[in-house]
């Protein structure tokens, strides 16, 4: 049960079921020619707590998924019951009356002359809300409707429903104005977080030549094959899990665009043979053959024994010429910045670069010196881009805390 704090007089504490009326369900298989806008997690902005209506999918009811089951009307709002909550949480828009959610969301539509939706918006928005909620499940840890229901939210005068309304309509337009500047200061930093992104395609371009232009003097083209041992990890199991020499293993979410996440390693069963083979030495290149496809990064012995899932390659170089680091950045540039290798995977259900394609690659090559330049510069570039920002993200941060604190103070009657 959450603290609760002295409130103005004739205020009240009240269940959120209490403010909240019943919504309906709808089972869309059996109009299965009829046409409905389904609104799944996918199409929550969960950096502007609103719904995206180009996310929003479009279904007959004869192809609708099990999920989508609740009833939205326009100003319910949604609220997400697998964390995080507060990132997934909006205002149903006009355009969206009488559609269909997923079971994912709580719908809560405000009751006649108890609340009004953005009064209720905000209440559930709130630090002080969410620490009432204590979810459920080992896989998927989520709450269910009626504990929402039964959590608790200030209601400035309930007896008084013409005076409660007018309460509440202005402290929305406080919050609406004074969460309108943290949005606009949010949306400043946001874009200069996407800004950082093109500081560093930019210098990635001033170092690499263009694959379709001419080749710089001392520079060539050779085939990944030519300069490395190409060696793909083992596939996980069920069985493996249950194995006698349980090792680490890296994973394909370990793998991150120039560097190896090791805070979260997995274990599976080795043998010893596969250990031998597949235990990754310092200098190794690990390119995603899943997921983020070409996403790349070079073992730098974090750990002193792992080896790694089917879904990654290890690129061990065949001699000193070249440098592992210059080619993950070569890949960031070939995927992300030139887009040569777009289209070179398989076009399965999941999409998939095998190592048969990923071999026959070509890239630039020049004298180990220049590749050692090269990288310098570009992880000179790589860690002032960290640099700012971490104080970006802690910008966030700090506006995500006084967004609160101006939301506790309008609960508590300060504003």
């Amino acid at each position: 049960m959450m603290e609760r704090w002295e409130l103005p007089k004739g205020w009240e504490w009240k269940k959120v079921g209490e403010v909240a009326q019943d919504t309906e369900r709808r089972n869309p298989s059996l109009r299965p020619d009829e046409s409905f806008s389904y609104v799944d997690i996918a199409a929550i902005d969960n950096k502007n707590y609103c719904i995206r209506l180009e996310c929003v999918k479009k279904i007959k009811g004869k192809d609708a998924p099990s999920r989508a089951r609740k009833v939205i009307h326009a100003n319910d709002v949604i609220f997400a019951t697998t964390r995080p909550y507060l990132k997934n949480i909006a205002i149903v828009p006009q355009a969206l009356d009488n559609q269909i959610c997923s079971t994912g969301f709580c719908v809560l539509r405000a009751k006649p002359g108890m609340a009004i939706p953005k009064y209720l918006f905000f209440a559930v928005f709130t630090n002080s809300f969410i620490h009432q909620l204590t979810p459920k499940g080992a896989n998927y840890p989520a709450v269910n409707d009626s504990d929402i229901y039964q959590a608790i939210i200030p209601i400035p005068y309930p007896d008084d429903p013409a005076r409660s309304l007018a309460e509440q309509r202005r402290i929305v337009a406080r919050l609406e104005l004074l969460l309108g500047e943290t949005r606009a200061m949010r949306e400043d930093i946001q874009a200069m977080r996407r800004d950082l992104a093109q500081v560093m395609e930019s210098a990635l371009a001033e170092v690499f030549p263009n694959p379709n232009g001419e080749m710089p003097k001392g520079w060539g083209w050779k085939s990944i094959d030519d300069l490395f041992e190409l060696q793909q990890g083992a596939s996980m199991s069920p069985r493996r899990r249950q194995g006698r020499n349980p090792q680490p293993f890296l994973r394909t979410k370990n793998i991150l665009w120039g560097e190896v996440d090791t805070s979260d390693v997995d274990v599976m069963d080795f043998t010893e043979d596969e250990i031998e083979r597949l235990k990754l030495r310092k200098g190794d290149l690990l390119i995603c053959e899943g997921g983020d496809v070409g996403r790349a990064a070079v073992w730098e012995d974090q750990l002193p024994l792992v080896m790694y899932q089917n879904h990654i390659h290890r690129l061990r170089r065949k001699s000193d010429d070249a440098d592992p680091k210059f080619y993950v950045y070569w890949m960031k540039a070939a995927y992300q910045l030139f887009k040569i290798y777009q289209g070179e995977e398989s076009r399965t259900a999941i999409p998939n670069l095998s190592g048969r394609r990923l071999k026959n690659f070509l890239v630039p090559t020049t004298s180990l010196t220049e590749q050692r330049r090269i990288v310098a510069y570009l992880e000179h570039i790589a860690e002032e881009i960290r640099a700012m920002d971490d104080l970006l993200a802690q910008d966030l941060r700090s506006l995500e805390a006084l967004e609160q604190s101006i939301l506790a103070a309008a609960f508590r009657g300060e504003v």
